[in-house]
């Protein structure tokens, strides 16, 4: 500790705020696989059970983020704005955590005013800080829980207390799945970090044991509730993303590899442990360090994830700006000037901040080295795989709401991303990535390379559904004036099997779709009704689509603000 009183300034915070509010409005959005938890979540407040698709037995648990999905369950019951509070809630804990984060360096690591600023707003403007602050995921309510653990079983000193600690892990094991297993790693490192420090062990462990009771209780009867409703100890998203395995980590190895080269700063934070873990505070940075390691381990040991900005390695982000500021703090007492310290650590919190607008130090060609994303057709930057995702819910978004418009209740669909387009057709979905649907999740992996990201190694073709006759095997919401250009586009990408084109025929749809100027239609490949002529039909969407084809562009000749098209 310091001998200055350990108060934080306000425009220290003011500043850290500021600039993490300022992020957050940046990167807002929702992705899809939100909608899945929102779905769950309205289903279950309007009595129709914790389930997808309602009526299913037995139900699948498509979802890994259990107190979560009560949250938006009981905002789902109120009939409150479910896509504005979820992710503002999320923020606001992104906010907890950065202000947890600085006054811990200050009040328990030994980190000065300076210092423990330019550590914080490193975390603070860190893209992937600002990408998972909102969301609709639970990213970072894990990522605060993970923290206040930490710092209740590693940082704090008081033997007496379990009562806190032990609800922050009862916490932390319902809002993720693996936050059972995040339990006992910050267990274990607090025991290395007692046992390799100057303060006591067994005290500790009584604490620990204390903690564990009220946790086994409660896990066990969560766990027995969730084994009687759904039959499995392992969630179906698990199944369906989470496999074992040297081609998984070697894709692994790519995923945290590509996040270091993007943001930079994480990696280099972790330079400061070699002092660190070495001085009179190592019974505390020793497993801090554990920690800020920990999470990449464990990107590389699942196989990465597909969405941007590191997901799975956002809570070991504040272990890492933890030793940023014990790194400052060194530079500091070894120069004495704290204008060393203002100028390294601003240079940091530029490189850190560069990729919000997509500027890298990192030459592209080194980081195309570590595509690991092979689902995409082309390698993209972490701010534009953002960018698409945003892009990609709201077209999914239109695609739910047209196939209300057109569907009748009963019907189903099959999609690839099921999420905004379950929650808002409201229509059964059978999921190509096996999220919801049983029996993709249960399949192995196919031999060979890998071909797919991460989360769709799974995946099948539309085709694979047919054998349960779904209403709709393909949709998509097209607007504007290439919409029937991109209706062509789409069944050539496709290549629809020819043994199903005696069953299942494209067709489309006038739509209305919210806060959209442009004409809007939904294509989809549905099921032949009674009495209808395949051939004919096909042979009539040719004909119908070349027409609208020639209405659209006629509409649109003289508009300029209408050249160009958007899709779902």
């Amino acid at each position: 500790m310091t001998s200055e009183t350990p108060r934080a300034r306000p425009a220290h915070i003011i500043t850290i705020g500021a600039l993490y509010a300022l992020i957050v409005a940046r990167f807002w959005f929702l992705c899809d696989d939100a909608y899945i938890t929102f779905r769950f979540a309205r289903n279950w407040a309007q009595g129709r059970g914790l389930v997808f698709n309602p009526g299913e037995f037995p139900p699948v648990e498509g979802y890994s983020n259990f107190l979560w999905l009560v949250y938006a369950a009981l905002l789902e019951l109120l009939s409150a704005p479910v896509s504005v509070i979820v992710p503002l809630t999320s923020a606001l804990a992104g906010a907890a955590l950065l202000l947890r984060v600085h006054s811990v360096m200050r009040h328990h690591l030994g980190v000065t005013e300076v210092p423990a600023l330019l550590a914080t707003l490193t975390l603070a403007l860190s893209p992937a800080i600002g990408v998972w602050a909102t969301s609709g995921l639970a990213t970072m309510p894990f990522a605060l829980l993970v923290f206040l653990l930490a710092q209740a079983w590693i940082i704090d000193d008081d033997p007496d207390e379990r009562v806190r600690s032990a609800g922050l892990a009862i916490a932390l094991c319902l809002i993720r799945t693996e936050g059972i297993a995040w339990v006992g790693v910050i267990a274990g490192v607090s025991v290395i970090g007692r046992a390799l420090g100057d303060r006591p062990l067994a005290p500790h462990l009584r604490r620990l044991a204390r903690s564990a009771v009220p946790v086994a209780v409660i896990y066990g009867l969560y766990t027995g509730w969730r084994y009687g409703y759904y039959g499995t100890l392992i969630p179906n998203t698990a199944l369906a993303k989470v496999e074992f395995g040297p081609r998984l980590l070697a894709r692994g190895l790519k995923y945290v590899s590509l996040f270091w080269l993007t943001t930079l700063i994480p990696l280099l934070s972790l330079l400061p442990a070699l002092l660190l873990v070495r001085g009179e505070r190592r019974g505390l940075w020793i497993p801090l360090t554990l920690l800020a390691l920990g999470f990449p381990a464990y990107g590389v040991v699942v196989g990465g994830d597909f969405m941007p900005f590191g997901r799975l390695l956002v809570p070991g982000l504040p272990f890492a700006a933890l030793l940023l500021g014990g790194g400052l703090q060194e530079l500091l007492r070894r120069r004495g000037e704290p204008r060393w310290i203002w100028a390294t650590g601003v240079a940091l919190v530029l490189i850190g901040a560069m990729p919000i607008v997509d500027l890298h130090l990192v030459p592209l060609r080194l980081r195309e080295l570590v595509h690991f994303r092979l689902s995409d057709k082309d390698f993209l930057s972490e701010t534009s795989r953002w960018a698409n995702q945003r892009d990609n819910t709201e077209g999914f978004t239109h695609r739910g709401l047209a196939l209300a418009q057109i569907a009748d209740p009963g019907d189903t669909v099959v999609a690839a991303a099921v999420g905004a387009v379950g929650y808002f057709s409201d229509l059964e979905v059978l999921d190509q990535h096996g999220l919801v649907t049983k029996e993709v999740a249960y399949r192995p992996i196919p031999s060979g390379p890998l071909t797919t990201s991460p989360g769709h190694d799974k995946h099948v073709e539309p085709e694979f559904f047919v054998k349960y006759e779904p209403r709709f095997l393909f949709a998509r919401a097209v607007e504007g004036k290439l919409a029937a250009g991109r209706m062509k586009d789409t069944l050539e990408q496709w290549q629809i099997d020819r043994s199903v084109m005696d069953r299942y025929v494209p067709d489309f749809y006038e739509v209305f779709l919210p806060n959209q100027e442009k004409r809007s239609f939904l294509l989809v490949v549905r099921r032949l009704e009674p009495g209808e002529d395949p051939a004919a039909l096909w042979n009539q969407f040719a004909a119908r689509r070349r027409e609208l084809n020639a209405e659209l562009r006629a509409q649109y000749a003289d508009d300029p603000d209408r050249k160009t098209d958007g899709s779902g």
